[in-house]
């Protein structure tokens, strides 16, 4: 398995981990209709609430082949004004970053952060948006994560 769905596998487990955290993907869905596209994100309970994962930048050192990879993780949750749905939606965002900040290594795939590296996910973006037709709450965290390459020398070659 390549080390982008290592690590990718690795992030959707610790979202899981969550309670009520919602449908989580480890990558980017799409479907040709609003309904179809819904239904990637419906819970059991009918509501709409999920995450996607996605890659948005890699670089690796030529020293030690360390690779830091910057993943984006998007969260929807259907907008309801009367239930004060933003409120609930910025509990799970503060869950899920303290569930993060449990084990920053997502169970040793990755190094622990450098003290220059933010030690939990940075919460980019966060507001209202148009998701499947739906009006839901959106929010964007930023993680970056820290590895060495595939394609690192091994020790004695």
């Amino acid at each position: 398995m390549s080390e982008n769905r290592i690590i990718r596998a690795a992030i959707a487990a610790w979202l899981m981990r969550v309670e009520d955290v919602g449908q989580v993907h480890e990558f980017e869905r799409y479907a040709k209709d609003d309904k179809a596209f819904r239904q990637l994100y419906t819970q059991a309970d009918g509501s709409l609430q999920g995450w996607h994962i996605r890659r948005v930048g890699r670089s690796q050192g030529s020293v030690f082949d360390e690779v830091r990879t910057t993943w984006e993780l998007r969260a929807f949750r259907a907008l309801a004004d009367g239930e004060s749905s933003e409120l609930v939606f910025d509990d799970l965002l503060d869950r899920v970053i303290a569930e993060y900040r449990k084990d920053p290594t997502l169970g040793g795939v990755v190094f622990w952060p450098t003290n220059d590296d933010a030690w939990a996910p940075e919460l980019v973006d966060s507001g209202p948006a148009m998701f499947g037709g739906v009006l839901c709450h959106c929010a964007k965290l930023r993680l970056m994560t820290r590895h060495v390459g595939d394609d690192a020398p091994q020790p004695g070659n």
